[in-house]
């Protein structure tokens, strides 16, 4: 599983709008959304650069991805 920080998330709306971005790039899954940590976690072995691009397109913005357990 990977954690990713997002800025940006501020709002249950915000938590929605990550969560479909997050869904639309090809081989990720499980995606979940904190809003109060302002982080998704998810399954997948997508680049940092994809998601990366995939979120700023709507305005939010990855700060770090971490792997955890």
């Amino acid at each position: 599983m990977k954690k990713a920080m997002i800025s940006n998330i501020c709002c249950e709306g915000c938590a929605r709008d990550v969560k479909h971005v997050l869904e639309g790039i090809y081989g990720i899954s499980e995606v979940q959304v904190s809003v109060e940590g302002g982080y998704a976690t998810f399954e997948g072995y997508v680049s940092e650069k994809v998601i990366k691009q995939a979120l700023s397109e709507e305005g939010y913005q990855l700060q770090k991805m971490e792997k955890v357990e």
